[in-house]
């Protein structure tokens, strides 16, 4: 398994009547692009992380930027389509393929290619043609 380059921002790809989200308080600071799960107690968003079930039962990614710290509220996205970009602008997706799997990654606010110690599967590489070639999104279906 190997964790996909760190997210740093999140463009949502608006398709009417795809997308399924909640918005809620962060629990403690959660980057772009992170699987979020929520606090059993305060139903509060956490960083999820694939090492252990508790961690790992996500609900969805977070989309918003800079949830640098707890009690400010974040978008979660479970379904939709959403193009992931690193500190420089590069697509996070350019070493994928079209189809390939995106996995919830060992590393705490991490995505990965491949299956962390609970296989948490996120989402699956598609084509979004805004351009040629078209630009790798992810296609979101949180189980």
């Amino acid at each position: 398994m190997a964790d996909l380059p760190v997210v740093d921002r999140v463009n949502l790809i608006e398709h009417l009547g795809e997308r399924q989200e909640v918005s809620a308080p962060a629990g403690e600071a959660i980057g772009p692009g992170a699987g979020v799960r929520f606090d059993g107690a305060s139903g509060k968003a956490l960083v999820g992380d694939a090492t252990v079930a508790g961690n790992a039962a996500v609900y969805g990614l977070n989309a918003t930027r800079g949830v640098n710290q707890a009690h400010i509220t974040c978008q979660v996205v479970r379904r939709g389509k959403i193009a992931l970009y690193d500190a420089g602008g590069a697509n996070v997706l350019a070493g994928l393929n079209y189809g390939a799997l995106v996995y919830l990654s060992n590393t705490p606010g991490r995505l990965a290619d491949a299956a962390g110690a609970v296989a948490v599967t996120l989402g699956r590489v598609v084509p979004f043609w805004s351009s040629t070639p078209p630009e790798k999104v992810l296609e979101l279906t949180v189980p």
